[in-house]
């Protein structure tokens, strides 16, 4: 609230001077900066040119009433607060005003403490509405998407078009393409963005507590449900929820979906009760679910329940224009997040990755310039690195699955020579020098773990 003092600035609209020059003293004793407006016309100027933490505003002024520079003010701004003071208070004047968007309606002669209290209680809203308006655009730049191609450009189209609408939306494209992107793109641009967005992976979720995180429990329904919880349709209810990877569902689960998006009813499992729901369900799925309802393994019931629009994500082999875009996003979060100098890719570096295939897509692509971040022993990323950066991934090591201490050591030792040759133009007799071996050491290493330049920079 210190803070609040310091910064928050009022507008009073008040056409009796005494009155409001009285309210002027209270509120700067305050700490607050203090504007006043003696006709409507004036402070609609103010506010068309400044804004103002809170409005106070008289219901009875001489050129307009109270009321339609109410309506002004919340057209000019829907969030701005206004408190409606009036001498002529009554009941059915306070509540036309709260109805109209009025924070607050106080009674002439104000009471200072009552004003006060007011005043802090509407600054403090005022604070979490920003709060919560920094954070959505925060969080919609995380989910921003990137893509100058034609493909993706249709995509964009896509999801401006569906946005604004209340329509089921079906999300296909292979793993690692960005489906969740899309979903929250959906969400972050539509009428449901001050709700919540809950995405469930369905393929993540054992079969036999599915229904669970789907619908929730009351405590005792089973084994370990010691407590009553949500499941995800509760969780997105008013907002969007993303039901990822839809065709990995059984039927059984498939079924009581069907139910909750035709009835908007939830029933938790092992509860008798029905809980009403208001939530947007898209889908995603990298299988084909047409071909899965042909042979019996998807709901064609549902399928047609989710699928009102389709919206289809290319793989990144098929638009290598946006490899270059992606990989220098990805590299300045990656640096941000480290906090790191800054980096930039080489020319050659930015070929190379045009030039490969990426079967994991835009994840895989992240997860190599992340490698490419670290492994960079300056500002620049070459294609030396980025080809050692590839080269770890296509080993697909992971230590900690690995029980035999050989193993595991002969997988870190033939990883660090391949970073170290590549990052010297695979020449032995510098990489030996560098990481101190003998030549004919290093040599004997690279035939034992069949390392080459020619199957390297073939690959």
């Amino acid at each position: 609230m210190e803070e609040n003092k310091k910064n928050a600035s009022i507008l009073i609209i008040d056409d009796n001077p005494s009155v409001r020059e009285m309210m002027e003293e209270i509120i700067r004793q305050e700490g607050y900066y203090v504007y006043g407006a003696d006709k409507a016309t004036e402070g609609l100027i103010l506010l068309r040119n400044r804004s103002f933490d809170l409005v106070i505003l008289d219901y009875v002024l001489p050129e307009r009433s109270g009321m339609d520079v109410l309506k002004e003010i919340k057209h000019l701004n829907p969030e701005q607060l206004v408190i409606m003071i009036s001498g002529y208070g009554s009941i059915e004047h306070a509540v036309r005003a709260t109805k109209s968007g009025a924070y607050d309606f106080l009674e002439k002669p104000l009471e200072p403490e009552r004003m006060l209290l007011t005043i802090r209680n509407a600054l403090e809203k005022t604070s979490l509405i920003r709060e919560k308006r920094a954070l959505l655009k925060e969080t919609q730049n995380q989910y921003r998407m990137i893509g100058v191609s034609t493909a993706m450009q249709r995509v964009f189209a896509m999801i401006d078009r569906v946005a604004k609408s209340n329509m089921r939306v079906l999300i296909t494209g292979e793993s690692g393409t960005g489906k969740e992107l899309v979903a929250r793109a959906i969400h972050f641009n539509s009428n449901r963005v001050s709700g919540p967005f809950h995405s469930l992976n369905c393929a993540a979720i054992p079969e036999e507590l599915i229904e669970s995180e789907l619908f929730g429990h009351v405590r005792g329904a089973f084994t370990n449900a010691i407590a009553n919880k949500k499941g995800a349709f509760l969780m997105a209810d008013t907002g969007t929820l993303l039901l990822d990877e839809i065709g990995d569902l059984s039927l059984r689960a498939q079924a009581k979906v069907l139910r909750v998006i035709e009835l908007g009813e939830v029933t938790l499992v092992g509860g008798d009760s029905v809980e009403q729901v208001d939530v947007r369900v898209i889908a995603a799925t990298h299988r084909n679910l047409e071909e899965m309802y042909a042979t019996g393994e998807f709901r064609e019931d549902l399928f047609h329940r989710i699928n009102v629009m389709t919206i289809h994500i290319p793989p990144l082999r098929e638009r290598p224009e946006d490899i270059a875009h992606l990989a220098e996003h990805f590299l300045n979060e990656s640096c941000v997040a480290g906090k790191v100098h800054p980096k930039e890719f080489s020319l050659d570096a930015l070929a190379l990755l045009r030039s490969q295939k990426w079967p994991g897509n835009s994840r895989e692509l992240r997860n190599v310039v992340d490698r490419a971040m670290i492994l960079a022993e300056g500002d620049i990323i070459t294609g030396q690195t980025i080809l050692a950066a590839i080269h770890i991934t296509d080993l697909k090591v992971e230590p900690y699955a690995i029980n035999d201490f050989r193993l595991a050591r002969e997988n870190f030792e033939k990883i660090f020579l391949i970073n170290k040759l590549a990052a010297n133009d695979w020449n032995v007799s510098k990489t030996a020098l560098m990481i101190g071996l003998e030549r004919t050491h290093l040599y004997r290493k690279m035939k034992r773990y069949k390392i080459s330049e020619q199957a390297y920079r073939g690959k």
